[in-house]
């Protein structure tokens, strides 16, 4: 592979992160609040390289993993990887807090820290500090003095549960030779599905050095049993007889479609009850629950569900349950009687239709779901699940499956089976990360 002179391009890097720095330090401040909130200030001076130093002489694989989705897609692979790899330290770095708390509560054995700042001081001492022999990178997380820093010291780079929209490869495509430079300094790409390959492929990764070994996300085991699942419902005071129905990662606009959905459907099904999670639970700060209500819509009361489990654990009764927390998703699509998937009825891209799959339950989703357009057309393929284009078309599916419990249970079963033939990526990536240790050179400190 064709390696540069790697200081100077770091300088160079350095110097363009410089130029455009007073926008970004003033933005900064400004977002954090001159580093009053939380979200701003945790890890700081681990993202300038502070971070603890690794003793000892065993080897070193280092993960990166981002926010809370990619950690918990990680999470089994790091476990699998802690097995295979005996002796070997393995470590997670992530960028937000919320995927440091995610980590720490899903891999209580595993080393977790933030990532650097992506100035070459700032990564070398994290570099020098963790001497990484491999450096693995989820899905896409390709920055320059990164990857400068890991060749300059002979670790080879692996994108693992590799994922290219078109829009991303789009903007690279626009950088010129500057994409292809980025991402001939990648070592090996283990890419989700072929159409994610070819993009690899397009932007310079030799095909040789590019696999496909499907989606980490299919291996994720599901968290919360039957038990766990009617013990929640049953406190919150929700018999079988009523029906729950459940907003996943709603995005501004969405929560208000299904809450008139609600307050239509409730007359002809006065036991339907719905929760909301939205996908950024910190515009709640902002939004109030409240102003999601459309003006034709029934008056509602609301209940956090951090507030719900702080408190006595009250039946709930008809209040819209709003989770206000990060990592209970999947706890809450276990309740769920139907699940409709965010992020698709707004020109998002969607998120991911599988989760609530995994847990055999009916799945609905809109239009927009170019993020997750492989397991769209596996669920809707397997009749597990099912494309409503608006949210006209949402309420009829809606009605049609609270009225007909036996096709509601088949469509979770089917979306059940589709989630689990999708398994085994994790046993993949394992052994293409074995048969990449052969390019791996002694680290630098």
């Amino acid at each position: 592979m064709l390696r540069f002179k790697t200081l100077p391009l770091s300088w160079f890097c350095d110097l363009l992160y410089l130029l455009f720095s007073p926008v970004v330090v003033i933005g900064w401040l400004i977002l954090s609040r001159f580093m009053t909130r939380d979200k701003y200030r945790r890890g700081f001076f681990q993202k300038l390289g502070s971070v603890e130093r690794r003793e000892g002489e065993s080897r070193s694989l280092w993960v990166h993993a981002v926010s809370v989705g990619e950690v918990l897609t990680a999470a089994p692979l790091v476990e699998a990887l802690g097995s295979a790899f005996d002796g070997w330290d393995v470590s997670m770095s992530v960028s937000t807090p919320t995927g440091f708390d995610t980590a720490r509560k899903r891999l209580p054995g595993t080393k977790v820290f933030y990532a650097p700042f992506d100035l070459s001081p700032l990564v070398a001492r994290t570099f020098s500090r963790r001497r990484p022999d491999v450096l693995v990178l989820l899905e896409l997380e390709v920055w320059p003095n990164f990857l400068l820093e890991a060749g300059r010291r002979g670790v080879p780079v692996l994108i693992a549960n590799g994922r290219l929209s078109g829009g991303s490869s789009d903007r690279y495509s626009r950088t010129g030779f500057l994409g292809r430079w980025l991402f001939s300094m990648v070592d090996r790409v283990a890419a989700q599905n072929a159409a994610y390959a070819d993009r690899f492929k397009e932007l310079g990764v030799e095909p040789g050095r590019i696999e496909v070994l499907g989606n980490l996300k299919h291996d994720r085991e599901a968290g919360v049993s039957a038990a766990d699942a009617a013990e929640l419902r049953a406190g919150l005071g929700w018999s079988e007889g009523e029906l729950v129905l459940v907003g996943g990662c709603t995005h501004p606009g969405e929560e208000s479609i299904l809450l008139g959905v609600l307050s239509r459907l409730q007359g002809e099904h006065p036991g339907l009850r719905l929760v909301l999670a939205p996908r950024h639970v910190e515009r709640l700060a902002a939004e109030k629950p409240a102003g999601w209500i459309p003006s034709n819509g029934t008056e509602r009361s609301f209940t956090m569900w951090s507030g719900w489990q702080a408190g006595a654990g009250e039946a709930l009764g008809d209040s819209v349950l709003v989770v206000d927390t990060v990592g209970d998703l999947e706890r809450i699509y276990s309740i769920a009687d139907l699940a409709v998937v965010g992020g698709s009825f707004v020109p998002h891209g969607g998120h991911n239709v599988l989760e609530p799959a995994s847990l055999s339950r009916a799945v609905l989703f809109g239009p927009h779901t170019a993020n997750f357009e492989d397991e769209v057309s596996l669920l809707l393929a397997g009749r597990g699940g099912i494309l409503a284009r608006d949210p006209e078309e949402l309420e009829k599916a809606l009605a049609e499956l609270l009225g007909n419990p036996e096709e509601r249970e088949k469509m979770g079963q089917r979306a059940g089976e589709t989630f689990s033939g999708l398994s085994g990526a994790v046993e993949r990536h394992v052994e293409w990360i074995e048969r990449a240790l052969s390019l791996s050179k002694p680290s630098a400190t």
